[in-house]
């Protein structure tokens, strides 16, 4: 039959890796050079990202020895090609569940900074919690596929001596979905809690928004998984179909890779943002507000001290009130804990080099 669709495969699935990485890049360098500090969340992140490029290699081979050719076309090859297919899959099925785990750790324990509201830090580790359990026990269950004799998944006799795993990769696919759903929405309510400018929510809901075009690929994944396992049932054309499973669980990761960073790139885009108004005064930024490049002490080390700002503290918590000569701009933003209750846009006047110029600083949250 002569087409295949291992090279279209391996175009799309590179230039997703190549976007993924270059989303990651990006991100270190917006904690280097802005917020000026690496947080656990964007080390889980670079794993996860190496991880995904094992996938590809993976995946690379798989192509190599026939996935994405029709099966006649494969016939004549089949001695040859059964037992490196069986073991790049019995490495891929454990490499994708490896890969979407760090994807989640790494974005909940982004979650975690944004908000020190008890329920809220409660809500993150129970997620947190059951998606180690399940990764752990979706581990378990597809090292010993072949409960007694773990080979026998890449022996030519396969599946005899195997757990049938087909509702098993449904099950998984259905735990992503909703996992995904959940975790896409978790920091949902305190977003909409945040007293700031209605647009500056809305900017925020739409950020960590972007996480629900993983779940699309999730879903359309199993879509993906069904044609297979209907092929497999009927003696159809498995090899070709087959490619749209590691095509679709690509761009499931590679998606949810991209999405994951973009919160975290806020400050990134806010510093070119700043650099386009050609606004001389520079300020770090962490997480999702700025802080101060000073900022190591729970985001209360503000640069514009020296300008009239001071501190008080109080019964709810600090008090930070920018004022005192700053041409009666004069603006309170309360801490409470190590999250912000309220925010403020502020605009400060200033002499730079005998001009005026105006710096605007949208806060956000705090760490």
């Amino acid at each position: 039959m002569g087409s295949t669709l291992g090279p279209l495969f391996l175009g799309v699935m590179y230039a997703l890796l190549g976007l993924s990485t270059l989303f990651v890049v990006l991100r270190f360098y917006c904690r280097l050079y802005i917020v000026k500090m690496i947080r656990s969340d964007d080390w889980i992140m670079l794993v996860a990202l190496v991880s995904a490029w094992g996938l590809g290699v993976t995946n690379n081979f798989h192509i190599k020895y026939g996935i994405g050719k029709h099966t006649v076309d494969n016939a004549k090859d089949y001695k040859k090609i059964i037992v490196p297919i069986l073991t790049l899959w019995y490495v891929y099925q454990l490499q994708y569940l490896i890969t979407l785990f760090l994807i989640k750790a790494s974005i909940l324990s982004f979650y975690r900074r944004i908000s020190r509201e008890r329920s809220y830090q409660i809500s993150v580790w129970i997620v947190g919690g059951i998606i180690v359990a399940y990764t752990v026990a979706m581990l378990i269950v597809n090292l010993f596929e072949c409960p007694r004799d773990i080979t026998r998944a890449w022996s030519p006799g396969f599946p005899t001596g195997c757990n049938d795993l087909s509702i098993v990769y449904y099950a998984m696919a259905s735990f992503n979905i909703i996992s995904d759903i959940v975790i896409l929405f978790l920091p949902f309510p305190m977003l909409l809690r945040l007293q700031t400018k209605k647009r500056n929510r809305v900017a925020l809901l739409l950020i960590f928004s972007c996480g629900s075009i993983a779940v699309i690929a999730s879903i359309v994944r199993i879509n993906a998984l069904y044609q297979n396992k209907k092929a497999l049932d009927r003696g159809g054309d498995t090899s070709y179909l087959a490619t749209y499973v590691l095509l679709w669980s690509q761009i499931e990761v590679n998606v949810a890779i991209i999405t994951a960073c973009a919160p975290a790139m806020k400050p990134f885009v806010s510093s070119v943002l700043q650099s386009a108004r050609s606004t001389k005064p520079s300020y770090a930024q962490d997480g999702l507000g700025y802080t101060g490049s000073a900022a190591q002490g729970g985001g209360r080390v503000m640069p514009l001290r020296s300008l009239g700002i001071r501190e008080t503290r109080g019964p709810v918590g600090n008090t930070t009130t920018i004022g005192g000569g700053l041409n009666e701009s004069q603006e309170d933003m309360v801490f409470k804990g190590d999250g912000i209750v309220r925010t403020v846009e502020v605009k400060v006047d200033m002499e730079v080099d005998g001009r005026s110029e105006d710096s605007i600083r949208q806060l956000e949250f705090g760490r």
